[in-house]
């Protein structure tokens, strides 16, 4: 019977990076505990080395938390055992380290195009306090999210290239990041706020409140035609009249 070839170096790091660095039985986290890797399908009932069978799991959740006291006959194997968890766990925390410094140099990647995409069509760039703002931005939204809705702010609220113009346009990128999930997370709502953009557009006087109430138990199949009457209206009695024509009052 062959010896089963030890998982590689490699290998185990991409799943302890997976996993967060974190034993995904107990929660406990490197440094504090030794990490290793355990077959979910043990390899005995037919398991293999594929990642999508590896989990992490700390010393004592892939050893039974079994702890039995050593005679002081087995004081140089215990010593020995020590030594090499020490090792592993040197090992793993420069695995971390590595880990940390390849998503650090990630998320400055990431900064500096949203700050080309910025200056290319502002021609301002980004303070310190600014770049760490965007990177918490990023960190909560995601990258082309935030990139999506920089560019939907510049092309609503920079108008010129004063302090006040460049300040409204950067302060507004969050507020429409938020919008946007709001609207990602609830269908109708986008559409409702979709038809309310085209006739804020269009017409002088909006009557929110009323909107609002003529929206009451509408269907979501028929905002394509309310979308169709809202760019028909030239006023908001228009659309009033509309809306009652096509849907029989509110």
């Amino acid at each position: 019977m062959t010896e089963r070839k030890p998982l590689s170096k490699k290998i185990r790091f991409e799943v302890f990076k997976r996993d967060s660095f974190t034993c995904q039985y107990c929660g406990r986290m490197s440094p504090d505990v030794i990490l290793e890797v355990d077959h979910i399908n043990p390899i005995f009932d037919g398991g293999n080395d594929n990642i999508l069978n590896l989990v992490t799991s700390c010393f004592d959740c892939n050893r039974g938390k079994g702890k039995r006291k050593l005679s002081d006959s087995d004081e140089i194997k215990k010593q020995q055992e020590q030594l090499k968890l020490l090792s592993q766990k040197r090992e793993q925390l420069a695995m971390m380290l590595k880990w940390r410094v390849g998503l650090e140099k990630f998320n400055n990647i990431e900064i500096l195009e949203f700050e080309k995409i910025y200056k290319l069509k502002t021609g301002f760039v980004l303070t310190e306090f600014g770049r760490n703002l965007v990177k918490k931005w990023i960190k909560e939204f995601g990258f082309l999210e935030v990139i999506e809705s920089m560019e939907l702010s510049i092309s609503q609220y920079f108008t010129s290239d004063t302090e006040s113009s460049i300040n409204k346009t950067f302060d507004y990128i969050p507020k429409i990041c938020n919008v946007r999930k709001r609207q990602n997370d609830n269908p109708v709502l986008q559409q409702n706020d979709h038809v309310k953009a085209i006739l804020k557009k269009r017409v002088s006087w909006f009557n929110s409140d009323l909107y609002d109430n003529m929206l009451i138990g509408f269907r979501f199949e028929d905002f394509e035609k309310l979308k169709t009457i809202a760019r028909k209206s030239y006023t908001w009695d228009d659309f009033v009249e509309m809306f009652e024509n096509e849907f029989g009052g509110y």
